[in-house]
């Protein structure tokens, strides 16, 4: 025989039960991209709505539940225990909706804008094959390109100002789902008249005396320092230039050596690679989205990225 306490334990659970039924996707959006992105603003913004909407719609959800989802005043957003529960279901059935959508939904039908960032590498390699690919599977698709460092791509990713990201992989973001593009071999780089029939302590006293250096936030400018530290090397003159091509040229110039992709340079014969000990190892790329994304068109982008990509399959070689 139930106990009175059990009776009104079920009764609450019924209660809340048809609140939930009377709860809409926009309600479990909305509160997913508040708890992932940290704040109403955040939201508004991935949301393409305004903040006071955001803030009606928490209300209207909280109500519609009876329960607080968000505690008031906290910075970044906090979620309450209730609120907790609430995500984990959210996140469940928003993926499987865009799931069931992504069966169903024709390439050639999907609408809307999506927005991809990638670094430089990927922009002068084979972003236009990918594009145009895009174009023809997904007409209706609009696609928003954003070309930034690795650091800042990434971050963006992370705050949901862009859907889809075309980058170096950093083993240290959760919560995202990765599709390997493959690898990118990088090397030390200068003038063909520089670089020809020196001697390995030649070429060390090459990259001494002068490195043109792409921004810090890139990921080649982080392993070309962890480089020079290995090897005990404080370089002369350090020249900083925030655009690989610019850097690729200056190098072509003689005005310095530069950590560059070859493969992405082998067609210039005034560009050649410096052969150095210890090699780097090549770069791991990835197509990578939050999850759950919640748009199906965001995983066809990743895959036809990945079809698209012109970086060395397999695994990374030294």
């Amino acid at each position: 025989m139930l106990s009175l306490a059990h009776t009104e334990i079920r009764i609450f659970d019924m209660r809340r039960s048809a609140a939930m039924m009377r709860l809409e996707f926009r309600h479990l959006e909305t509160a997913y991209w508040i708890y992932r992105l940290g704040s109403y603003g955040a939201a508004a913004e991935r949301l393409n709505t305004t903040q006071p909407n955001i803030s009606m719609r928490i209300a209207d959800m909280e109500e519609r539940i009876g329960s607080v989802v968000f505690q008031r005043g906290k910075r970044p957003v906090t979620l309450t225990a209730a609120g907790r529960e609430l995500i984990g279901y959210a996140e469940r059935i928003l993926a499987l909706r865009d799931e069931l959508s992504s069966v169903f939904e024709d390439g050639q039908e999907a609408t809307g804008r999506i927005r991809v960032g990638c670094t430089e590498t990927v922009a002068l390699w084979w972003l236009a094959d990918f594009t145009l690919d895009v174009q023809r599977a997904m007409p209706n698709i609009e696609l928003d390109i954003d070309v930034d460092i690795t650091e800042k791509t990434w971050d963006k990713l992370c705050n949901g100002t862009i859907d889809l990201a075309l980058v170096p992989d950093d083993q240290l973001q959760e919560r995202v789902i990765r599709h390997s593009l493959g690898h990118a071999s990088i090397a030390w780089m200068g003038a063909a008249e520089l670089v020809q029939t020196r001697s390995t302590l030649e070429t060390m006293n090459l990259i001494r005396r002068s490195i043109l250096s792409l921004s810090p936030g890139s990921r080649l400018y982080a392993d070309q320092f962890r480089w020079l530290d290995m090897q005990d090397i404080r370089p002369d003159r350090l020249t900083y230039c925030n655009t690989m091509s610019v850097t690729a040229r200056l190098a072509c110039e003689g005005a310095g050596v530069a950590l560059l992709p070859p493969d992405l340079f082998s067609d210039d014969s005034q560009l050649q690679a410096l052969k150095v000990q210890p090699a780097f190892a090549s770069l791991p790329f990835v197509a990578t989205y939050l999850s759950p994304a919640f748009s199906p068109s965001v995983e066809r982008i990743a895959k036809l990225a990945v079809a698209n990509s012109g970086f060395h399959l397999g695994e990374s070689q030294p």
